[in-house]
């Protein structure tokens, strides 16, 4: 290309890049307006948005066109921004950037471009064998315009296995387990059904057969050695071995025992299984790629646990925090010698940790993002597809030295080969068995208790609500236990929360409340409006009982007793039990201790209370002695509580009584005199014995004067003398002003002497100025 071309091209690129720009500016910046408020005010405005939505969307299904004249047209309409057309879109969108992407790339390597961003300081040092080279894409070479996005329905593989699909939880989960190759235990130990914990944190449960051999088995030697890098196969000059037949599984055992590394991964489909089903598994060695068949195989792979258990092959994973669940839920398999590429990856501080990083950053090789969230569960596979799936394994082993090599070099692979030992070691279980407490190697498909509020608290769902989010997340549950599907695909979560935010009481509601609305909520709409229609008459009575209890004031528990006094029945009965455990602890040993003494008889037993309260006899217990108190010593104490009381009842009181009739004087000593006349009293009245019936009656009573004389005399004696003024030498009230300021003057306090404020002296502070009030003329002239 001419200098000139690569001008203009580079003009165009300029233009395009600010037309989109520009484009892109323009749609934010309606897509921030009302416009269909708009549109409803003005048919002008209603009538160029039409026009505008229509072009478009022919734009949009020329350029689909362009790319696959297969694919189904896009329907105007809000309703269809939802639907399966508009996500194919967006596939298509993301093909042509990676396209767009891929011949950038090709363009730059072909002028001379070094395009290593890649190469970071974490991983500079391990890209030796690919510096220089161009990256390589996934879709080279292949011609898959025929296998974009069937949206055909699959038949359910799992209607054609051999042991049909168990998702009523009856018992904990078993192994698949028929035989145990390079066992260290045998399987018998390992099948035994483990009891529940004392603390209940637990439930009952099988444990993990090859636990023991994780833990103990050494890895091969070769892993602990630094080792030039193998370099992996051509890409293009191989291709993988499909396996998908009985027979075809010794042949496979016996070449994959030839080898000390094998790279392994696993496809999975869990939409329309409520589990989940193993669809694929890759494995590669140094030399061949496999793709095995899971799915027509899946009954038939247990010889694979000879190679899988071996602790002398290293088996590579990335991610296989679920692989290792998958393999031992659907196929029976185990991992003994794992290691795996992600937590080495994060021991090395790696900025990413996924294959893909690990995959352009190694080896130069680009995988595509569309087929993630591709369907496996499809036959047969699409050359894409199988491409997708081969290129997780080809290239790991290669990656495996080279991250070897750097964590020896670094000391870190003891930690990355216990965390894969970790990773091994986890168990399936089912959600009914789950542990209450967090166990990290313990996995089941719901791991939480309550798992219907996790959407409450994502979806602002009021507390008052939760009735009927949970029989509604219930419902789901179950209908997907049944037909074996997802619950997801039996009701999204956000036709769920619809259905609680709208609560529809018809079916007709029921199938409005969303645009999207699966072919099971269709179909038992009925069921879905009952079942709302008697929350809603639930809550309605409630609030009527409530309010009537409120307006009556209608108390079940009386106001004395509180929730926390009243005890169940079981709490009865445990508290009896108790009791009488320690009753006839208490009993037995007091017999014991005093089996020798005569003087014990046999006690009557109560329910209840047994020998606690049927004692005969007092017993004193000192220094944990139990001795029965004599009769004498019992009736001494009885005769002197007995003389205790009588002396008690001789005490004479004296009640003061005033005498009404006698006059007082107004002198001092005439008071002293009364109030001993008060006190002698005649002892006839002492003599008269008080009846205790006699009903008591208030009189009033005189007020005795001489006592309010004597407050009065008191107060008087405390009172200040009377001061006496003399007017004439008092100031004057109308005096001048002069000697109203002398006396001011007069008051002020003289200003001592201080012969150190020198010492302090300094400038003193200006004045404030008071602003001067301006008019008109001096704010003009300003």
């Amino acid at each position: 290309m001419s200098s000139k071309e690569q001008v203009n091209n580079n003009d165009n690129t300029k233009e395009v890049l600010s037309k989109v720009v520009g484009t892109v500016r323009a749609s934010n910046a309606l897509a921030a307006q009302d416009i269909e408020f708009y549109s409803t005010l003005d048919k002008d405005i209603a009538n160029s948005v039409d026009h505008l939505k229509n072009d478009l969307l022919d734009m949009i299904n020329s350029i689909i066109f362009s790319i696959d004249e297969h694919a189904p047209t896009i329907e105007s309409g809000k309703d269809q921004l939802e639907g399966q057309d508009w996500r194919d879109y967006t596939n298509f969108i993301d093909n042509l950037f990676e396209r767009a992407d891929r011949s950038i790339d090709i363009l730059n390597n072909s002028h001379g471009i070094n395009n290593h961003h890649h190469n970071n300081n974490n991983s500079k040092n391990f890209n030796k064998l690919n510096d220089g080279s161009q990256f390589q894409y996934l879709e080279e070479n292949i011609n898959d315009t025929n296998d974009h996005f069937d949206n055909k329905r699959i038949s359910k593989p799992q209607l054609t296995f051999k042991k049909p699909v168990d998702n009523s939880e009856s018992h904990p989960f078993k192994p698949l387990l028929i035989q145990k190759p390079n066992a260290l235990k045998p399987l018998e130990e390992c099948l035994k059904l483990v009891d529940e914990d004392t603390n209940g944190n637990i439930p009952s449960h099988y444990p993990q057969p090859y636990q023991y051999e994780i833990e103990n088995q050494e890895y091969n030697h070769d892993i602990l050695v630094i080792k030039d890098p193998i370099p992996f196969k051509s890409w293009n000059d191989t291709e993988p071995i499909w396996i998908d037949q009985v027979d075809q599984i010794p042949h496979l055992v016996q070449d994959l025992s030839n080898y000390k590394e094998l790279a392994i991964d696993l496809e999975h489909h869990d939409f329309r299984s409520y589990y989940g089903i193993v669809c694929l598994m890759q494995i590669s060695t140094r030399d061949k790629d496999y793709l095995i068949d899971t799915i027509a195989l899946r009954d038939d792979l247990s010889p694979l646990n000879k190679i899988f258990t071996n602790p002398m092959i290293t088996k590579v994973f990335h991610g296989a925090f679920m692989d290792i669940i998958w393999l031992q839920r659907d196929l029976g398999l185990y991992i003994v010698s794992l290691f795996d590429t992600y937590h080495a990856s994060k021991a090395l501080g790696f900025p990413k940790h996924s294959l893909a990083y690990l995959l352009e950053t190694f080896v130069n090789f680009k995988t595509s993002k569309k087929y993630q969230l591709a369907d496996w569960r499809r036959r047969p596979l699409s050359k894409p597809l199988l491409a997708y799936a081969r290129a997780d394994t080809h290239f790991l082993l290669n990656i495996f030295d080279q991250l070897r090599n750097e964590l020896i070099k670094q000391n870190k692979l003891a930690s990355v080969l216990k965390e894969s030992r970790e990773v091994a070691k986890r168990r399936f279980e089912y959600s009914k068995y789950r542990p209450k407490i967090n166990i990290p190697t313990v996995y089941s498909p719901i791991e939480k208790i309550d798992p219907w509020r996790t959407l409450m608290y994502q979806y602002n769902v009021p507390l008052e609500k939760e009735q009927l989010v949970k029989e509604l997340y219930i419902w789901r549950d179950t209908m997907a236990r049944r037909d074996d599907e997802s619950p997801r695909y039996i009701m999204p979560n956000q036709l769920l929360i619809s259905l609680v935010a709208y609560t529809p009481i018809d079916a007709a509601g029921v199938v409005s409340v969303n645009t999207f609305i699966t072919d099971t909520v269709r179909s038992n709409s009925k069921q879905i409006a009952n079942m709302i229609k008697n929350y809603l008459t639930s809550v309605k009575s409630n609030n009527n009982n409530s309010s009537i209890t409120s307006m009556n004031n209608i108390s079940i528990v009386p106001d004395q007793v509180t929730k926390t006094d009243i005890l169940t029945l079981s709490q009865v009965r445990n508290m009896f039990v108790q009791f009488n455990g320690l009753e006839k602890k208490y009993s037995e040993e007091a017999i014991e201790k005093t089996k020798d003494n005569k003087d014990i008889i046999g006690m009557n037993q109560s329910k209840f209370l047994g020998q606690l309260t049927n004692n005969k006899h007092i017993i004193s217990y000192k220094e944990n002695n139990p001795k029965i108190v004599p009769e004498t010593v019992l009736q001494s104490r009885h005769e002197a509580f007995i003389k205790l009381i009588d002396e008690s009842n001789k005490v004479e009181y004296t009640i003061p009584v005033p005498n009404e009739e006698m006059s007082f004087a107004t002198t001092d000593t005439s008071a002293i005199e009364s109030s001993t006349n008060i006190d002698v009293i005649p002892s006839i009245v002492t003599e008269e014995k008080e009846d205790m019936n006699e009903i008591v009656v208030l009189k009033k009573v005189k007020r005795d004067s001489t006592n309010s004389r004597k407050k009065n005399e008191h107060k008087s004696e405390n009172k200040e003398p009377i001061k006496i003024i003399d007017y004439s030498k008092e100031k004057k009230v109308l005096s001048s002003k002069r000697v109203s300021e002398e006396d001011d003057n007069s008051k002020k306090k003289k200003r001592k002497f201080d012969p150190f404020s020198q010492i302090h002296e300094t400038v003193k502070a200006a004045k404030k100025r008071k602003n001067i009030t301006k008019g008109r003329n001096v704010s003009f002239k300003r």
